[in-house]
């Protein structure tokens, strides 16, 4: 019996290019929205701090009335 006809050639394992670069295009959009989706979690994180911040640390800019 002859072994080599049991193994599959090269040709045979070969996946469609179309596919896999098809694959590796919806995992590199994965990846680039989460990273995005992370910055802006960040940006708006720090927006809201700095609100906070100016809100509570503001001194009136002259004295009330009735003081």
């Amino acid at each position: 019996m002859n072994a080599r006809k049991d193994v599959k050639r090269t040709s045979d394992q070969n996946l469609d290019a179309r596919l896999v670069l098809a694959a590796a295009r919806l995992r590199f959009a994965a990846r680039v929205d989460f990273l995005v989706a992370r910055w802006l979690e960040r940006c708006a994180t720090n927006a809201e701090t700095a609100q906070w911040k100016f809100k509570f640390d503001r001194k009136p800019t002259r004295e009330p009335e009735w003081a």
